[in-house]
């Protein structure tokens, strides 16, 4: 018995898993579906000075991955090192592992994949005759030996996750990884651009991005010409701080409405960070529509000691050691690219033409305008007993007498009782003079009681009205807000207003926030609240309206949102202040409001990222008309 009990002592549940196992496992980490491998393969390949990237799969990836390269190639020694675990020429020491400055460095990723695949490593050095190849299954080196092969590496994945088929069941549909295949590959095109990038699946090419002379040419060869007069680039230099911030943004209005056009690189390495991310959402903040996602392709470099990168297996996650630092400066230098830049997007009119038996040349678009843009003085007409209903084009009244007027009955025979008449008068032209974000417009009137429309040097201009007002509110109560200043009007008489039971609670907890919004209430006892001040920013807007739909807000956000809050408070207040389509609006007016909107910071969306001004230039109104030279 005793025997039996030293030996049950002295038995071990714990034991040292096998190598294949322990590869399998490590493959789990590093290799999660087609994506990773290649992402793998062609971080190896940059890190070899390739200048041409080929990458061919099969079936998405999942019957074959193969990436060809012209880098550096491998000696024989080197190769059958490279199928190990942790076996590496990137990193020698401790003090490498914190100042890596190439992509790989862990000495997992061949030896992952080949655990979970049958590969074929083909590799030759520039200088050598002849190369070396390494076939394996499951990791396990089948076969090796010198072979025929061209300056370079080549590496064949067949069968992914042949042995392992629980990780196999977990691959989503087809379409789904051949999306995040197309994505790897797109990500590392649009960073080098002195690098041709090729993607064939099923030998079908789908992606070719040569060697261009800039990043930007690069950009749109991936991207497409569209992106063209949208992109705007991006450089910041902080020689102190050791950052540099590189790339490319597009303008708010050619925002998208998923994420897939973003891409961040930190040290030349793709990057998934929310740091970056947000710095750059705040530097467009309110300048996008609701569910539009900015394009950006961007580039930090920073000392490599600054940051860690030996965070996830898939080295797609990095932690930054001066965070906030690096926040601030990403912030900067997106906000002050869109800032010193004009963001008025031209719009291409359609040109629906009836085709005619004798097809009309294309019309030859000239370099500059022809037509002139004249501020001294501009031809009106001034419409006398009209009924604005009827025709919403916004004139001045005159006391010119009936004879005097150029009636339009000879056109018109069906007239009304209340005749429309019309005299030729030239005033002097109400100008908005250009400045670095908005260009010289003589404005021309309303439309439909909703726009404005205003001549600009080579186009016109079509402005919405609300949208207007909306971002000259927003920016000024907002300035106020933050300077802790909220211009108040106090109530000749304080009005009593009653809530709920919850909208009190509310009340009670946040009345700093409501006195700072412009709203001084003093409580009354049970529901009962008196209001003192309204922010004046108000205009029409019924207090005890806005008061319950701010409380609401409040009522439903945690304090750690109060500031986006109270920010979505004020963007609303500054909504329901502003003049709506169906306002008639005077020249005057109309003027002073577009004086106002040039001195705003982004004078180009509302709030909510809707565009302010649209421009069609002269030459788009030439092709629509037809006309010639």
């Amino acid at each position: 018995m005793d025997e039996n009990i030293s030996t049950k002592e002295n038995s071990t549940t714990i034991h040292i898993l096998p190598e294949e196992l322990i590869n399998k496992i490590a493959a789990g980490e590093v290799v999660e579906r087609p994506a990773s491998v290649i992402k793998e393969l062609i971080e190896n390949s940059l890190d070899a000075k390739a200048k041409n990237i080929t990458v061919e799969i099969k079936d998405s990836g999942k019957e074959l991955i193969k990436i060809k390269d012209d880098g550096l190639g491998m000696t024989q020694e080197d190769a059958k090192l490279s199928l190990q675990r942790h076996a590496t020429s990137k990193i020698k020491t401790d003090e490498d592992l914190f100042n890596i400055a190439t992509l790989g460095f862990r000495g997992e990723a061949l030896a992952s994949i080949a655990a979970v695949s049958k590969l074929t490593l083909t590799t030759k050095q520039q200088n050598k005759l002849e190369g070396y190849k390494i076939e394996s299954i499951g990791g396990q080196i089948i076969s090796k030996g010198i072979a025929a092969a061209t300056p370079g590496t080549n590496i064949e994945v067949k069968e992914l996750f042949w042995n392992t088929p629980a990780r196999k069941k977990f691959l989503k549909t087809d379409s789904v990884e051949l999306r995040h295949c197309i994505d790897i590959v797109t990500r590392y095109a649009l960073l080098h651009h002195n690098i041709s990038f090729k993607l064939i699946h099923d030998g079908r090419m789908l992606l070719h991005a040569p060697t261009t002379l800039d990043q930007k040419q690069n950009l749109l060869s991936i991207y497409g010409k569209g992106l063209e007069k949208e992109l705007l680039w991006v450089e910041l230099i902080d020689e102190e701080a050791g950052i540099e911030i590189t790339g490319f943004i597009a303008k708010p209005l050619a925002a998208k409405t998923d994420k897939s056009y973003q891409s961040y690189f930190v040290n030349n390495r793709y990057i998934k960070n929310q740091t970056l991310q947000r710095a750059v959402y705040d530097a467009y903040h309110s300048l996008l529509f609701v569910g539009r996602h900015p394009v950006a392709v961007l580039k930090l470099n920073v000392n490599p000691k600054t940051i860690d990168v030996n965070v996830h297996p898939q080295k797609t996650e990095i932690k930054i050691e001066q965070r906030d630092l690096v926040y601030s400066a990403m912030l900067k230098a997106v906000k002050d690219t869109l800032e010193k830049n004009s963001l008025v997007p031209k719009d291409n009119i359609g040109s629906t033409q009836i085709e005619l038996e004798a097809k009309v040349p294309k019309p030859i678009v000239p370099e500059t305008s022809k037509y002139q843009f004249e501020k001294a003085e501009q031809t009106v007409f001034e419409e006398l007993n009209t009924k604005i209903e009827e025709n919403d084009f916004v004139v001045a009244e005159t006391n010119v007498s009936t004879e005097e007027t150029l009636t339009i009955k000879e056109t018109i025979e069906d007239r009304s009782e209340e005749r429309r008449t019309f005299i030729p008068q030239t005033e002097k032209a109400a100008i908005i003079e250009a400045n670095i974000k908005l260009p010289e417009m003589r404005i021309l009137g309303q439309i439909h009681k909703t726009f404005f429309i205003a001549e600009t040097p080579g186009g016109i201009l079509l402005i919405d009205q609300h949208v207007v007002q909306e971002r000259v509110l927003y920016e000024r109560y907002m300035q106020e807000y933050l300077n802790k200043h909220i211009d108040v009007q106090h109530l000749l008489k304080p009005e009593l207003i009653s809530f709920t039971a919850t909208q009190t609670v509310t009340v009670l907890k946040h009345p700093d926030t409501l006195k700072n919004l412009g709203f001084d209430l003093q409580h009354f006892g049970g529901n009962d609240f008196s209001l003192a001040t309204v922010p004046t920013l108000m205009g029409r807007v019924q207090a005890q309206d806005l008061l319950e739909i701010i409380i609401k807000e409040l009522s439903e956000g945690k304090i750690h949102e109060l500031e986006r809050i109270q920010e979505e408070i004020i963007t609303m207040m500054a909504c329901r202040a502003s003049v709506k389509a169906g306002d008639t609006m005077t020249i005057p007016q109309i003027t002073k409001l577009l004086k106002e909107l040039s001195e705003c910071r982004l004078p180009y969306t509302c709030p909510h990222g809707r565009a302010i001004l649209i421009k069609i230039t002269a030459e788009d109104l030439e092709k629509k008309f037809l006309r010639h030279g």
